[in-house]
């Protein structure tokens, strides 16, 4: 039984292969978010190692507004406009689907799906702005809503005869508009699948991404000092609201976030070194249908670095970030919600890619999250779902290891990916973390998929 399963699964693979090749021969040329690439006349290797990772190059393009080049300025409308497109289809196998529910907790296991089909605009509005936006369908959630937004005005002056670029920008979520490979919206890995993964992690961590919005301004001087200020409020409501157009809101700020981030980069040849802090405090309102509710404060705090390396032939990236949430349930507490005033939160991450020109490569990496026991916070020992919690602990923590192959020489817009994630711990045990007998293992989950710009 065991080769016949195997063998439907390797056919529908590699049916889902050919797809999506098919589709990648019959486009023409494109390369990383192929607008950019029709704007710029640079190919994407300008840009990232492989995308959607950036290098030094895209990151100056990314702070600048993406701005840069101008070859679509002679083209008449709509053919100027900087549009692009993405498909993912992908299979994830969890290894145990024993639950109270498989259907519900594993509402796409073992099949092939149309996972994203996802339209950009991508590319300057006028000579110092422009935007990256991304609308798509999730075949996960089998919803459409608006995936990513950042819009940004950018300049350049000079202090003490060194450039300072400076610039504004409006996102729709903490970490969306950062540029190093170790922020939470960009690190590895870059796509989700449809297993479970942990309830618990830090607010920072993508807790609020299209659940708050905030306009921000920055500055990078002599390519070395970046800082940020940017404040975030609720996308529920209000002008805001577009931003997480298609999108459920259940994470409600009250009032503004404030989020800051500090970096140091130094660039030596081929060799890019930065390492710095970033840190939010956030209210969030306990009800989040009444804007009157009393409210929880996150207070996160983020150290983290990055080295990279881009040759001719190898490109190596290292990443890592540590986090530090404290939760004070100033409203959970009294409530009768939370065993203790306060919790403290921490998260551990690293990763490790490499690439052999450009074609094959991969990572790998760590996570780990941890803190203090809190019953009524974080247990559920009457559910028997996967995502049930008998321990009270939002300990969980294991691997992910996945390769990459570009098959098509000339076209670094179809990338194939194999990914296997492993749990050594999942809601605070190794075994029966939900009190149902579920192990942490059996969370461990195989994800292949095919992803194509144009």
């Amino acid at each position: 039984m065991f080769s016949i399963a195997m063998g439907k699964r390797l056919k529908a693979v590699f049916t889902l292969m050919v797809a999506v090749a098919a589709i990648a021969i019959l486009s023409p040329p494109a390369y990383a978010v192929p607008s950019f690439e029709r704007q710029t006349g640079m190919a994407c290797a300008s840009c990232h190692t492989v995308f959607p990772e950036l290098t030094a190059f895209g990151r100056q393009f990314k702070l600048r507004g993406y701005t840069l080049g101008n070859q679509l300025d002679e083209k008449a409308f709509p053919a100027n406009l900087p549009l692009s497109a993405s498909l993912i289809a992908s299979r994830t196998a969890v290894d145990s689907t024993r639950a109270s529910d498989p259907r519900e907790d594993f509402k796409r296991n073992d099949e092939v799906i149309l996972q994203t089909v996802a339209i950009y605009y991508g590319g300057k509005i006028t000579d110092k702005s422009g935007a990256f936006a991304q609308y798509n369908y999730d075949g996960i959630e089998r919803n459409w809503a608006v995936e990513m937004v950042d819009i940004r005005y950018a300049d350049t002056t000079t202090i003490t005869d060194k450039e300072l670029l400076f610039g504004l920008t409006l996102n729709n979520g903490p970490t969306t508009q950062d540029v190093w490979n170790a922020a939470p919206m960009w690190s590895f890995p870059h796509l989700p699948d449809a297993g479970v993964m942990p309830p618990v992690g830090t607010l920072i961590d993508m807790g609020l991404a299209r659940q708050a919005a905030g306009l921000g301004a920055y500055g990078f001087w002599d390519n070395t000092l970046y800082a940020e200020l940017s404040f975030y409020r609720t996308t529920k409501r209000g002008l805001l609201k577009p931003l997480s157009a298609g999108e459920v809101t259940n994470t409600v700020v009250d009032g503004y976030a404030p989020y800051w981030h500090v970096m140091l980069n130094r660039e030596l040849g081929a060799h890019n070194f930065a390492a710095g802090v970033h840190g939010m405090t956030t209210d969030i309102l306990l009800n989040s249908e009444d804007s009157g509710s009393p409210t929880d404060r996150y207070r996160d705090l983020s150290f983290d670095a990055q080295y990279q390396y881009v040759g001719s032939d190898h490109i190596f990236t290292t990443d890592a970030t540590w986090v530090r949430e404290k939760r004070l349930w100033s409203a959970s507490f009294p409530a009768g919600m939370a065993d203790n005033p306060a919790d403290m939160l921490r998260s551990f991450k690293m990763n490790i890619h490499y690439w052999y020109q450009r074609r094959v490569g991969g990572g790998i990496g760590y996570f780990s999250t941890w803190g203090g026991s809190d019953m009524m916070k974080y247990a559920m020992s009457t559910d028997p779902s996967a995502m049930g919690n008998a321990t009270g602990s939002p300990d969980s923590r294991g691997w992910t290891a996945e390769v990459n192959y570009l098959p098509l020489k000339d076209m670094q817009n179809l990338k194939v990916g194999l990914r296997r994630t492993w749990y050594s711990k999942f809601n605070g045990a190794r075994s029966d973390y939900n009190g149902f007998g579920r192990d942490a293992a059996d969370n461990n989950v195989t994800f292949l998929y095919g992803w194509l710009l144009f």
